[in-house]
């Protein structure tokens, strides 16, 4: 039993040496004062669950004045007035307004527009049949003076007579409003002997010879440019045309 108690002795003693040296060891390196000792106290003084609820506590005290800064400061800003808010609404309502105005504008414009080209498409389309019928109308008279028998006799009839008297003949048929039967004659004349009518209306009537020429020139030609005129206009006019 004594020997037990001498070896816990010696172990209590070289302890207590142990941790003076370390003391020292710690003052001497200019580890350790008085402060560090209050310190290393004050800490171990306290128990970690002490400490841990002091922590908590303290970081909902932040949280709530954080809490409390940020109200303060919504508290500062002054409200905005009833009729600013309503000025607002107002401003709103009538640029909203505005907009539907203009879209309104715009619509009816557009439906002036799409009228204007209906109307000028169906005044187009009637003076193209208008000038379809004429075409036909003029065809057929053509077919009619040109076509018979009795229009085939006359001409040679009309070719064997002389030059001057053919041109009689054809005098007689423009005095009573025979133009279309006049140019058709010349029109399928022999052209040597047209040639030669044709030169005795400049021996006496210039200007008819003039008019008959030009008759001659255009026959059949100017009713078929307008009709192919009107046909390319409406087609410009409207894309979807065949």
């Amino acid at each position: 039993m004594k020997a037990l108690w001498n070896i816990v002795s010696v172990l209590a003693v070289a302890n207590l040496l142990a941790f003076a040296l370390v003391g020292a060891w710690l003052v001497g390196t200019d580890r350790l004062d008085k402060q560090r000792v209050e310190r290393v106290r004050t800490l171990l003084g306290r128990t970690i669950s002490a400490e841990n609820a002091e922590s908590e506590s303290m970081k909902s005290e932040s949280e709530r004045m954080k809490a409390e800064g940020i109200a303060a400061e919504r508290m500062a800003i002054p409200p905005i007035p009833a009729a600013a808010i309503i000025a607002t609404a107002r401003l709103a309502q009538d640029a909203e307004l505005q907009v539907d105005l203009r879209r309104q504008r715009e619509l009816e414009d557009l439906r002036a527009s799409l009228l204007r080209l209906q109307a000028g498409l169906e005044a187009r389309e009637t003076e193209l049949m208008a000038q379809m019928m004429h075409f036909e109308e003029t065809k057929r008279l053509y077919a009619s003076i040109e076509g018979a028998d009795q229009f085939k006799t006359a001409l040679s009839t009309l070719e064997g007579q002389r030059a001057k008297d053919a041109k009689l003949v054809l005098q007689a048929l423009l005095s009573i409003g025979q133009h279309e039967q006049v140019v058709a004659y010349l029109a399928n004349m022999d052209e040597g002997k047209r040639s030669k009518v044709v030169a005795e209306f400049v021996k006496h009537s210039p200007s008819v010879a003039a008019d008959l020429l030009e008759r001659l020139r255009t026959r059949g030609t100017t009713l078929g440019r307008e009709v192919a005129s009107g046909v390319s206009k409406d087609a410009q006019r409207d894309p979807n045309a065949p």
